[in-house]
């Protein structure tokens, strides 16, 4: 994956023939030309939530038309960083109640939620 500058606050990362485009809001420099690094993360979250429901739901027969997630979070400091992470999954209608709780271990057991959960080493290097 090769993330590339763009000009001001904009970046653009490539991979598998793909481009996300980030930027900064006008307000803080950028040209809101794309979601934030800290937007992109949630949404990854969100994204990854919704794959895992989505994969329960339909070995299921649970309907999934109108399937929503909703992902939003709050800022903390010293470090500046996400200090806490609500996502919310809003099915089209409500699961059958034996279903509840093992679609929501499902929903917690995505990748991008388990990477959160068990922070994983990370190397930032200077070449």
């Amino acid at each position: 994956m090769i993330v590339e500058y763009a000009g001001g606050s904009k970046f653009v990362a490539r991979h598998r023939g793909l481009e996300v485009v980030s930027d900064q809001p006008v307000e803080k420099g950028g040209e809101n030309a794309g979601m934030t690094p800290p937007e992109l993360f949630i949404v990854a979250l969100g994204a990854c939530v919704g794959v895992y429901v989505v994969r329960f739901a339909e070995r299921h027969d649970i309907p999934l038309e109108g399937l929503t997630v909703e992902a939003d979070y709050e800022t903390a400091e010293d470090p500046r960083r996400i200090g806490s992470i609500k996502v919310k999954v809003k099915l089209p209608q409500p699961p059958p109640e034996k279903y509840r709780e093992a679609l929501l271990r499902s929903a917690r057991q995505c990748m991008v939620h388990n990477t959160i959960t068990h922070c994983p080493q990370v190397d930032i290097s200077l070449e």
